[in-house]
């Protein structure tokens, strides 16, 4: 399958090598292996095959959203690595089995893959919201994740001003959206008839979730209605900004969250 990806792939490794990553696709490839994404703090996107990984019990497994230490060896020449070796930090078992749970990061996963960057941070933001999704609400850490990938990847702005045309936002100002830009704007510069909407109350939770960050926003204060709303936003918002390209929004999550009138 092709990646749709932006971002380098372990291109100037050694033969081997060992660091710390977080399996964040599986996908079946041939008749026994797997092939998986693995997302490095250091190295970005690395593409492994695990073989025998559907048969074999000898086989070293490393399931969707397993994060450690991972020994790798390059296949050849090419960009593909085998493991070697495993040291297990998390395995995220809750999240497989919880289908309310398991949509949303499979969202954050393809974000990534998707997105403009995978650094460090992102890596970070990625791992603490997969934590978050064993034991929290899945819509909070939803919305928390994608605002912060949103302003870590430099895709919007402070939410205090309009991205186009600069103006800062009044405090009752209903946001709308631009297509051309893909990104929430001040009503001027608004290109959908007001049909995406985001209500003043609701962008201040959301400027406040950027302010303090994942855990923290865990802490804020929304009532379920509200929340919800927020979220189907997003969902409408990453379908026009990555049209096509994000799974997640085009089938599975809008079975499990529902979807509003407007969309």
């Amino acid at each position: 399958m092709t990646l749709h990806s932006q971002l380098p792939i372990f291109t100037g490794m050694e033969h081997s090598s060992k660091g710390l990553g977080i399996v964040i696709r599986s996908e079946r490839c041939k008749e026994a292996d797997r092939l998986l994404t693995l997302f490095s703090p250091d190295s970005g996107l690395v593409r492994i095959i695990s073989y025998g990984a559907r048969k074999s019990v000898r086989a070293i497994k490393a399931p969707l959203y397993t994060e450690g230490t991972f020994s790798l060896e390059r296949i050849g020449q090419s960009e593909l690595w085998t493991i070697r070796d495993i040291d297990v930090i998390s395995t995220h078992e809750g999240i497989l089995s919880d289908l309310g749970r398991s949509m949303p990061a499979s969202l954050f996963s393809e974000l990534v893959i998707t997105g403009r960057s995978a650094d460090a941070a992102l890596y970070s933001a990625y791992c603490r919201a997969l934590d978050l999704l064993e034991d929290h609400e899945p819509e909070s850490v939803a919305i928390a994740f994608i605002v912060v990938f949103l302003s870590l990847s430099g895709f919007i702005g402070d939410w205090e001003s309009c991205p186009v045309c600069g103006m800062p936002y009044g405090d009752g100002e209903v946001l709308g959206f631009s297509s051309a830009e893909g990104v929430p704007v001040c009503h001027r510069c608004d290109t959908m008839a007001s049909s995406l909407i985001l209500p003043p109350n609701a962008r201040r939770y959301v400027q406040r979730i950027q302010e303090v960050g994942l855990e923290d926003a865990m802490l804020l204060s929304v009532s379920p209605m509200q929340r919800h709303r927020i979220f189907r936003y997003f969902l409408r918002m990453l379908r026009l900004s990555y049209p096509g390209r994000l799974r997640s929004i085009e089938s599975g999550i809008w079975d499990i969250f529902g979807e509003d009138d407007e969309s």
